[in-house]
């Protein structure tokens, strides 16, 4: 993924002239770079404070001779390298393909005879590294990248030599937990039959979408490593008894890398011929390397500024004055109830409004952008959670009180209503709405109806379920995604609690797994869930004292539970899950990334930062939003940051802002010249190029919803929604 390069990252490396991030991590950075004579290349260097580390820099040389071994064949050609520079780097050729896991992303799992050329080409490398006496030691799918003529082994930053204990040494376990083998999650040695089993783990992901273990905590992966048997439940049949074979617990009984590609080629053509490797790839996949051939000769993107410091409030500027009000955090709905408020709002331009002397007016008012009547404002109760504006087709519906609302987008007006009391009883996808039939009806079963956007009632039954409670109060739509719709019920012969997914087409239930019941009165037994690619991810209820919250993920085709875990989280709970196609966004005491693949923390921002005084606040971080590749959120009353999604470098700060308490709970919203935050004095806009706040507008909002397709920012108060031109 191509990003911007920031104000410090290098102009050049070595011959090379440095155009673009490709990624990074905590070893260091890799550049998209090109030569002078036009040669694209992918450009690693060890962060220049790590460079003084004698083995830091011995396995950065190794790592070079490895990718050497391994050739423009089976890897990435090296083109140049510099292990002994200040700052060592390597450059190789640029592979035109995504990882592994972004194809599988992309287009679904593999098809079988995918699969067997996949994994006769990946024998083959290693055989070749083998040959050398190198071991990869971190084969996995993000390690893997899919061209068109076929798989390329890369990064090779903890291989070494066979029998190599200077690096790492017995007792220390070095690479990803989920593809590891189980003598080096013991911390054993980690020779050639090692990256036999990586390679057949690899394998299992590409022909199902999961690992062999699953998902989870480090630890409990690791065990499961080590003890656990592989799933192997949706590999192809005639794969499974090689790979059984590559997966055994005990080295000496797995297959060597000459017979894989024997194995493997016979039913696939030969392991070396790599013609029609194209050919046995998803349409999708196909496009996704298309896609990453054109970006590489794109413009590519400008080089951020440094980020400003925040800056002292400026003599001349008079405060805004504010109104009384009163704030409630309540945990039990995940919201942040707004106290007395002004019906419609008022402007208030930030910076000083008098005159200077001699009655010239300031240059820098004049400068400031004047701030935007309202569309339209409507008296709409907020609920205390599940208070977000959605759109319906060219209009909207939003919760409102014990009511779930029809609402003209162009005027405000209340077109329907619908008797829908617990907010989440009720979900939206593209022009339809749908809800859980009431639970006081005498109808035992549970079931699933159309809203009227005529009437707002509740037609008949699209799915209806015999064996799950009807009257149960807590049972829950998550979410439609695709035409299926994913509720949470309790069943009716008893109180188990289950995840479900049902077929609106047809009314039948697809598959259903068991999950915890509610943890707390007034709550659902889930805050909130979506549905992402292929998974299915929630984030389940804590009770309304605890510290914490539980993050899972869930096959969407057949339930499979991918991964599981509890999260520390002061402060209110999220009310709903904010996800790109790769990762999950929490903020809290950091602001976090975790892959929703496998639940793993991607990268963590906020550790050693000064956000000032957070005196009496719970959390640190408010709640993110992701925008164009960007996670915003405000960092403690510091302002707005922006962070580099991909990677969890900072892009930009907000600056000049002071005497201000932002609402954490609050997420903001991103348009295309401004950001909207919420905080004690009111909305206040902030300019995404000047990077400061440019005018207030006095509410007390409690949700913030862009609308880029109507040009809304719609803004819910307690008592009141107002709709403002989103710029």
């Amino acid at each position: 993924m191509i990003s911007p390069l920031l104000h410090d990252d290098p102009h050049t490396v070595g011959p090379f002239r440095i155009l673009a991030r490709l990624g990074g991590g905590g070893m260091g950075t890799v550049y998209l770079a090109r030569s002078a004579g036009g040669r694209t290349v992918a450009v690693k260097t060890l962060h220049t404070r790590l460079a003084s580390d004698t083995t830091l820099r011995t396995r950065f040389r190794l790592e070079t001779d490895a990718a050497r071994v391994i050739g423009s064949g089976h890897g990435a050609a090296v083109v140049d390298a510099d292990p002994q520079a200040p700052v060592p780097w390597l450059a190789t050729e640029y592979v035109l393909g995504p990882p592994l896991d972004a194809a599988v992303e992309a287009g679904g799992p593999l098809p079988e005879p995918a699969v067997r050329a996949l994994g006769a080409s990946l024998a083959a490398g290693l055989e070749q590294l083998h040959r050398s006496e190198v071991v990869h030691r971190d084969l996995k799918p993000s390690n893997i990248l899919v061209t068109a003529q076929g798989p390329r082994i890369i990064d090779f930053g903890i291989a070494r030599a066979f029998g190599d204990e200077h690096l790492t040494s017995v007792g220390s376990a070095m690479g990803t937990p989920a593809f590891m083998s189980p003598e080096q999650a013991a911390g054993l040695e980690h020779a050639a039959a090692g990256d036999v089993f990586a390679l057949a783990g690899v394998l299992v992901f590409a022909a199902t979408g999961l690992g062999p273990f699953g998902g989870g905590a480090p630890t409990d992966l690791l065990y499961r490593v080590r003890f656990g048997e592989p799933d192997l439940g949706g590999v192809p049949e005639p794969l499974r008894p090689l790979l059984v074979r590559c997966l055994a617990k005990d080295p000496a009984h797995r297959p060597s890398t000459t017979e894989l590609c024997t194995a493997l080629g016979d039913a696939g053509g030969a392991p070396g011929d790599r013609g029609g490797f194209a050919d046995l790839l998803p349409d999708a996949v196909l496009r996704e390397i298309a896609r990453r051939s054109d970006e590489v000769w794109r413009e590519p993107p400008h080089r951020l500024p440094p980020p400003v410091p925040a800056e002292a409030p400026r003599a001349e500027a008079a405060p805004v004055p504010g109104v009384s009000r009163r704030r409630l955090l309540y945990v039990a709905g995940g919201a942040l109830l707004g106290g007395g408020i002004l019906g419609g709002g008022g402007w208030a331009l930030l910076g000083g409004s008098g005159d200077e002397e001699g009655g010239a007016k300031k240059k820098d008012a004049v400068d400031r952008p004047k701030p935007p009547t309202q569309m339209w404002s409507a008296a709409m109760w907020c609920p205390d959670s599940g208070g977000e504006v959605m759109r319906v087709g060219r209009n909207l519906a939003m919760r409102a009180g014990i009511v779930l609302c029809g609402i003209n987008a162009e005027s405000g007006e209340t077109t329907w209503q619908a008797n829908v009391a617990e907010t989440w009883r009720s979900a939206t996808e593209d022009a339809r709405v749908y809800a859980l039939r009431g639970h006081k009806e005498k109808a035992a079963s549970l079931a699933l109806c159309e809203v009227s956007q005529t009437n707002g009632e509740l037609g008949k039954p699209l799915v209806e379920l015999s064996s799950f409670a009807g009257k149960e109060q807590y049972s829950q739509l998550l979410c439609v995604a695709d035409g299926i719709a994913y509720l949470v019920a309790r069943s009716a012969s008893g109180k188990r609690w289950y995840l479900i997914a049902a077929d609106l087409e047809s009314g039948k239930e697809r598959w259903r797994r068991q999950v915890e019941g509610p943890q707390a009165e007034g709550l659902p037994p889930a805050l909130c869930g979506t549905v992402v690619g292929s998974r299915v991810v929630l984030c389940g209820s804590p009770r309304t004292d605890s510290k914490f919250i539980r993050l899972s993920a869930y096959d969407k085709a057949h339930g499979r539970q991918l991964w599981e875990l509890s999260e520390t989280f002061e402060g209110a709970p999220p009310s709903r899950l904010v996800t790109d196609d790769r990762n999950l966004y929490l903020g809290a005491e950091h602001l976090t990334a975790r892959r929703l693949s496998d639940g793993e923390l991607e990268w963590l921002f906020g550790t050693g930062r000064d956000v000032g005084d957070s005196a009496g606040e719970e959390r640190r971080y408010g709640a993110p939003v992701v925008h164009d590749g960007v996670v915003y959120c405000v960092e403690a009353d510091r302002g707005l940051i922006a962070v580099d999604a991909a990677s969890g470098t900072l892009n930009w700060q907000e600056k000049g802002l002071s005497g201000r308490k932002n609402t954490r709970d609050v997420a903001p919203a991103i348009g295309k010249r401004y950001a909207y935050c919420a905080d004690d004095k009111g909305l206040r806009a902030i300019d995404l190029r000047a990077r400061q706040a440019v005018w207030t507008y006095e509410t007390e909002p409690l949700f913030l919803t862009a609308d880029a397709e109507g040009g809304r920012l719609y803004v819910r108060q307690e008592k009141r929604t107002v709709a403002l031109p989103l710029a």
